[in-house]
């Protein structure tokens, strides 16, 4: 028996894990599905969900799932593709098939196969493929797949979605004692992050280091990096540098006051690599002028609030950059769900800074602070006076500003500034 018949095999005769719900509708397109994401934020068990569903209509051998992880795969081989096709065949399940690949970019040139059988089996077989690296978005994949394709980026929890896995159920009306219980998992979930495994256990800490090295060392490092210190000890500045304006200028001199000698196109392409993982993000200043744009430092975020916490800052000393942190993953989930929407933040030649920049298609569409501390006067009054002068300029009068806890709402220069807790925000 081949390997791939056993692997198959042994995934009929096994019964699926417990799954709880995400708040991703995969959609019922024919296309090939394409789920990517951050290593173990939860895409296998998307799929079982998926599956799951399916086994409500459909009989279990329809479905065939293989995981390119799995260790009696190794050494991977591109035969392995052939090999499905002839099982389809053998097994007569042509017109009723779903093929879910589990991090298929882990044999060269999958793209091509994937496509081959697309086009053969065109509405016989319904494919869905997963990859921890953004190079599944690649623009040679999406010429390959030009409208054969969607994708579908998970990340790891939302708040609502952490909530749910902490089996609390929301109420229509939140009475004190729910807003102290919500507010205590908010503490939680900003402290560990909304990794699904690191959510559900009791050894967080252990469990995000080995998240952080595997990340590092198999989504990263196995692309033949050269210098890969550089590459871990990148991947820890950035982590203690969140929220943070990064200069690849100012970083080459870091590592040069550390007896490392780096060019700084080098640490961008790193930078790019890091990226690709998915484990930071960054945003550009807004302008007009793409020019600027590129010219300017970029503000980086961490995929999870636990890394942060656990590889580069002390929670308790910075609230503030969490909270920013976590006010961008809701809204790189929600750019995620719509091409059209852009995160940028604002800076003017005085240094006074928005956090974030909403743009929806040419329109800007709200500007938004993030002050964990808006009781302290001073601070108040920089935060606003950043928002007045950023709605002046970019004719925006959506203006909002996230707290730990004050809520309301008060107008300045004729513009009205809204107040919103964090939990509250993240749960609109």
């Amino acid at each position: 028996m081949s390997i791939i018949k056993e692997v198959i095999y042994e995934y009929w005769e096994n019964t699926l894990p417990e799954v709880i719900p995400r708040e991703v509708d995969l959609g019922s397109s024919t296309l090939v599905q394409d789920i990517v994401g951050i290593r173990r934020c939860g895409k296998t068990f998307l799929m079982f969900s998926v599956i799951k569903e399916m086994l409500k209509a459909v009989d279990k051998k329809s479905i065939i799932y293989i995981n390119f992880e799995n260790r009696k795969l190794f050494p991977l081989k591109k035969e392995y593709f052939n090999e499905i096709v002839e099982f389809i065949h053998s097994e007569n399940l042509l017109g009723n098939a779903y093929l879910f690949l589990d991090e298929v970019q882990k044999i060269e040139g999958w793209e091509r196969y994937i496509r081959s059988m697309y086009d053969e089996f065109k509405g016989k077989i319904k494919i869905f493929v997963s990859g921890s690296n953004a190079n599944l978005l690649s623009r040679d994949y999406g010429t390959l797949l030009t409208g054969r394709h969607l994708s579908t980026t998970l990340l790891p929890l939302s708040f609502k979605e952490f909530l749910r896995f902490k089996q609390y159920k929301m109420k229509s009306v939140i009475t004190e004692k729910d807003r102290a219980v919500i507010k205590k998992f908010l503490e939680e979930y900003l402290n560990f992050g909304g990794f699904p495994e690191v959510v559900l256990s009791e050894n967080k800490e252990e469990i995000l280091n080995q998240l952080f090295n595997d990340i590092l060392s198999r989504d990263i490092l196995s692309r033949n990096i050269r210098k890969e210190s550089i590459i871990e000890e990148l991947a820890y500045y950035l982590a203690g540098n969140v929220t943070s304006l990064l200069s690849f200028n100012k970083m080459a001199r870091y590592f040069e006051s550390r007896g490392i000698k780096i060019s700084v196109p080098t640490l961008e392409n790193y930078f790019r690599l890091i990226e690709d993982s998915f484990l930071f993000f960054d945003t550009l200043i807004f302008s007009y002028k793409i020019k600027d744009q590129f010219q300017n430092p970029k503000k980086v975020y961490c995929i999870d609030n636990g890394i942060i916490n656990c590889i580069g800052l002390r929670f308790s000393k910075n609230l503030g950059k969490v909270y920013e942190n976590t006010v961008f993953l809701k809204l790189k989930r929600e750019a995620l769900n719509n091409q059209r929407m852009r995160i940028f933040y604002w800076k003017n030649i005085q240094h006074e800074e928005v956090d974030f920049v909403i743009k929806e298609g040419p329109t800007i569409k709200q500007l938004l602070q993030v002050c964990y501390d808006v009781e302290n006067p001073e601070t108040k009054r920089r935060e606003i006076k950043a928002l007045v002068k950023a709605s002046d300029e970019l004719k925006c009068n959506t203006l909002l500003i996230i707290t730990k806890d004050y809520e309301g709402e008060e107008k300045k220069d004729n513009k009205k500034i809204t107040y919103v807790p964090l939990w509250k925000w993240l749960l609109e």
